[in-house]
């Protein structure tokens, strides 16, 4: 097998990241199942920006919109029960995007454990805050809940990639 980047024969196939994948040992392109090499640069990237694993999907998906800018990403960390969350900004002063932005999550919601919504605070600017909602005062919030909303990003991720590519993001 030659790699379609550079022609080496000098290509494994390894556990990538998770994905059994052909990787070339002299320029390091990937090879097999297009979604898996995707999540695979996109958790590259994610680390790149000092995302967590967790929630690097959901971050660069926000992101490749154009119209937010990323503050702020947790993925979560049951041991310390901090719940996932992302803050960021508009770039272009136009509500319509965060509009979109939660009928996206508004879409989602319909898929995930538990329900996700989109805060406001103010720091300096408005800054977008998108969290779980638990449903009970965050004394009683345990590892599980946060387990399950980690869970949850991948679907928002998931949503939220494909309702980019809709005409009413545009």
């Amino acid at each position: 097998m030659a790699c379609e980047t550079c022609g080496s024969h000098n290509v494994t196939r390894r556990d990538v990241e998770g994905h059994l994948l052909f990787e070339c040992n002299l320029c390091g392109a990937l090879e097999g199942d297009d979604q898996a090499i995707a999540r695979v640069y996109d958790l590259r990237r994610g680390r790149e920006r000092g995302f967590d694993d967790a929630i690097s999907p959901l971050a660069l998906a926000l992101e490749s919109a154009e119209v937010f800018r990323i503050v702020q990403a947790t993925g979560g960390d049951p041991q310390s029960n901090e719940a996932p969350a992302l803050m960021f900004r508009l770039t272009k002063n136009d509500n319509a995007y965060i509009e979109r932005l939660l009928r996206s999550i508004e879409l989602a919601n319909r898929k995930t454990r538990l329900r996700w919504l989109i805060e406001l605070s103010l720091q300096n600017s408005i800054v977008y805050i998108l969290r779980p909602r638990f449903w009970r005062p965050p004394s009683e919030i345990g590892p599980e809940d946060i387990e399950v909303a980690i869970k949850d990003l991948r679907q928002l991720a998931t949503q939220l990639r494909r309702d980019l590519a809709l005409s009413w993001w545009r």
